[in-house]
Order: C-alpha cells, then sequence, then structure tokens
C-alpha cells in the first residue's frame, strides 16, 4: 500500500487506446455464437464497447468508452468474467478506481479516488472480501481512518487519526 501523499491521479495514466476498425467485426461462428472481435456502437455509430468473443464467451482484453470518446474502463475477461486487471475513468478522463478480479471476485490491491484526483481509499480484497488494513481518506488527501478487516468480519480495532 502506499500513502496518500505519494498517490496521485497520475498514477492511473489514460492509455492511449482507441476502437480498432476490425475487417470483419460481429461475425458468428457455424453454431450462430459471437466469435472475434465484437463491438457495440453508440446511436451516432461511435463505439461503446469492444473486446473478442470465442465461440460465443468473452475473452481477453474489453474496453468501453462513454459517448465523449473517452476510455471509460479496460480489463480482462476469462471464459467470460471478470480475471484479471481491470481499470475505470470518469468522463472527464480522471481515474475511477483499479484492482483485479479472479472469476469475478475482487481479490490484491484495489484503490478508488475522488473526482479531484486523490484517493478515496485503498485496501486488498481476497475472495471478493475486504482483508487486512484499509486506508480512507478525506478529499484534500490525508487520512481519515485506518480499519482493519478479516475476510469480511470487521476487526475489533479501527483507527480514526487525531
Amino acid at each position: 500500500m502506499t500513502d496518500a501523499a505519494s498517490t496521485t491521479s497520475s498514477e492511473l495514466p489514460l492509455p492511449d487506446e482507441v476502437p480498432t476498425d476490425p475487417p470483419a467485426p460481429n461475425a458468428l461462428d457455424d453454431e450462430g455464437r459471437k466469435h472475434g472481435l465484437w463491438q457495440v456502437r453508440f446511436a451516432n455509430g461511435d463505439v461503446s464497447e469492444e473486446g473478442e468473443y470465442v465461440h460465443g464467451v468473452q475473452q481477453g482484453r474489453w474496453r468501453t468508452w462513454y459517448r465523449n470518446g473517452r476510455l471509460k474502463s479496460i480489463g480482462e475477461r476469462v471464459d467470460g468474467t471478470l480475471d484479471g486487471h481491470w481499470r475505470w475513468w470518469r468522463e472527464d478522463g480522471g481515474p475511477l478506481q483499479e484492482g483485479s478480479f479472479v472469476r469475478n471476485a475482487q481479490v490484491g490491491p484495489w484503490r478508488r479516488w475522488y473526482d479531484t484526483g486523490s484517493l478515496i481509499d485503498e485496501g486488498e480484497y481476497a475472495d471478493g472480501r475486504k482483508v487486512g488494513l484499509w486506508r480512507t481518506y478525506h478529499p484534500d488527501g490525508s487520512l481519515k481512518q485506518e480499519k482493519r478487516h478479516r475476510g469480511g468480519s470487521d476487526a475489533a480495532g479501527e483507527r480514526t487519526p487525531s
């Protein structure tokens, strides 16, 4: 974990991801299942979601965009589940949250940001439950609270800095 002073929104750079223009998007396999690069579009034709299907199942890198063209999320899917590192951004391009999944369950370090770019909170997940020390911050970046979690049941110890 990092301290609030050293964690800024610049640690979550907006990747230079733009939708690709596939030669044959949205194809179906011989059994009528989605297969290959797949795109969902807004009414104006801009791409809102892009990723790959393998015989009807989402696989690999998936990306979503806001109507304004900014990247909304990017992450990996395995057998249709969220699996791997994911990042989300606000419509203005600022960071929203990031963390990892294993088969749709949150795991490992997670961080969320205020719209100002300073951290809201940070901590670890195991099998979809908060574990260990979680830190919550005020919008100015100062520490608001530290709380220890034990896989879904909070520890008795909670510390609020003075």
